[in-house]
């Protein structure tokens, strides 16, 4: 049989849910073709019929290899990981984004928002809210394709304050169960091992970029205006938690952050006294 032969056999057989069979002639392409694009769609079809999940990921993940910019390879691992819900949440969102740039490449923005949407409503019904974070951030002006969606997604300030609100909650309680699960260590203080988390958290939060998103995206003034508030705080908290030798930038930020908010004439107490104390009265070396 030749090669055209058995794909339009697989075809046939998947079009009748023959899954074996179809199978079966997919792999006869593929034994004279191992590149063959449409061989290893319909292997990918035909494992998925049976439940293969994982085998039918792996033909389309071959597929994708052989034509990365083609929507089909990448429209069936997105089929195969809805279906699983929460088990495969990040590659789900992963393939959406590839989809979207797909379809910005098509210039068929309907198609690509489509695809936005669709990775952020699974991430948000089915994944936990660091997975749910990680599908807003195609929405952001740091996406691949938020320039082209631009004017069809939410504003940013309205996703970087989404995002913030799940970034503040889950910092704070993983450091609430970090200090619990530490301070009990041999030669430890409560002191001591708040500290510690509390830069290790910190440092590796986002958090302090997603106020400035706020402040850079938002038209309200009062929102901009809470969100400044924050993000000097955070940024101060965050200088009391680093190690003596680390301060310097830090200190430098938190400095410019206040002095910014003086100049405007915010009245923030911490702006203030870190203008005053900082700048214009006696410094403290701590920092």
């Amino acid at each position: 049989m030749s090669t055209k032969a058995a794909l339009k056999a697989a075809k046939v057989a998947i079009d009748s849910k023959k899954w074996d069979e179809a199978i079966e002639q997919a792999n006869t392409v593929l034994e004279r073709d191992a590149q063959n694009y449409f061989a290893r769609l319909f292997l990918g079809r035909a494992n998925d019929g049976l439940g293969k999940l994982e085998d039918a990921a792996a033909a389309y993940n071959d597929a994708a290899k052989i034509k990365p910019e083609d929507a089909q390879a990448w429209l069936g691992l997105r089929g195969l990981y809805e279906k699983q819900g929460r088990a495969k949440v990040d590659e789900n969102t992963g393939v959406g984004l590839k989809l979207a740039e797909i379809y910005m490449g098509l210039d068929d923005a309907h198609r690509s928002q489509t695809a936005i949407d669709k990775l952020v409503n699974h991430a948000r019904n089915n994944g936990t809210k660091l997975q749910y974070v990680r599908a807003l951030n195609t929405q952001l002006p740091s996406s691949p394709v938020y320039s082209y969606l631009e004017g069809r997604l939410q504003n940013p300030a309205t996703t970087f304050v989404r995002i913030a609100e799940i970034l503040e909650n889950e910092d704070a309680q993983t450091i609430k169960r970090l200090i619990a699960e530490r301070k009990t260590r041999i030669g430890s203080t409560l002191e001591g091992t708040t500290l510690s988390v509390k830069n290790e958290i910190y440092g590796a939060s986002p958090l302090e970029d997603m106020y400035q998103g706020i402040i850079d995206w938002t038209t309200d003034d009062e929102l901009r205006r809470v969100y400044e508030e924050r993000l000097l705080q955070r940024a101060y908290d965050t200088l009391l938690a680093l190690p003596s030798g680390g301060k310097a930038e830090k200190r430098k930020k938190v400095m410019k952050l206040a002095h910014d908010m003086v100049i405007i004439e915010h009245p923030f107490l911490l702006a203030w006294n870190i203008e005053l104390e900082w700048r214009y009265g006696q410094k403290d070396e701590s920092f």
